[in-house]
């Protein structure tokens, strides 16, 4: 028993750890972050595919560990694959000793799935842990999908307060940004982040 809480101790801690670092909570809700904020924020941000996906534990601490092959590195690492890992495990886990592991990704944080196409903005890893999610939590996770992107919220308020140059924008780029939520053409988005972040918009 002494054991098995040991565990439970290890795991809470951890989790409060990557929370400190990944987002501010008001009450109940997370902490609204724009595309100014999810940008600046983040250490890489990365399109590709989800090609390996997996869980398990590192120093009793559940970790589900995710790889990506990159096909566009807009920020930070320039590696052809990228692999990272996040608090909790995929699902519950029969530990084979009359209990189950229930410390899968806490509610709020990003889930993937294997060949799902993927935009990410990841925060730096924990010093501690070398554990790292994305920025927002589900805000800095977008699915790409039929040419459309969408993250855990709907898009809602990724374009709230953006100021950036309309001049050296294209009329869809220009269009995206006066949208307030919903599916977003996935092509117009990563052409417009590109030259944001290249041209330091966001600072």
């Amino acid at each position: 028993m002494l054991r098995g809480m040991a565990k439970i101790t290890v795991a809470l801690a951890a989790t409060m750890a990557v929370i400190s670092v990944a987002t501010r909570v008001e009450g109940t809700s997370l902490l609204r972050r724009n595309l100014a904020e999810l940008t600046m924020l983040a250490e890489h941000i990365l399109v590709g595919k989800v090609v390996a996906l997996s869980d398990g534990f590192e120093g009793n601490v559940p970790y589900t560990k995710v790889t990506i092959r990159v096909t566009k590195s807009i920020k930070g690492s320039r590696k052809k694959t990228f692999t990272f890992k996040q608090f909790g495990l995929i699902e519950p886990r029969d530990m084979g000793n009359g209990y189950t592991n229930l410390n899968v990704s806490p509610p709020g944080w990003p889930r993937f799935k294997k060949n799902e196409k993927v935009i990410v903005f990841l925060y730096k890893s924990a010093a501690l842990t070398g554990l790292r999610t994305t920025v927002g939590l589900m805000q800095g996770k977008f699915t790409i999908k039929d040419g459309r992107i969408y993250n855990g919220v709907d898009n809602l308020g990724l374009f709230r307060n953006i100021s950036v140059p309309l001049g050296k924008l294209t009329k869809a780029e220009r269009s995206m940004l006066q949208m307030k939520k919903g599916p977003i053409d996935a092509d117009t988005f990563i052409s417009f982040l590109d030259k944001a972040v290249q041209n330091n918009w966001f600072k």
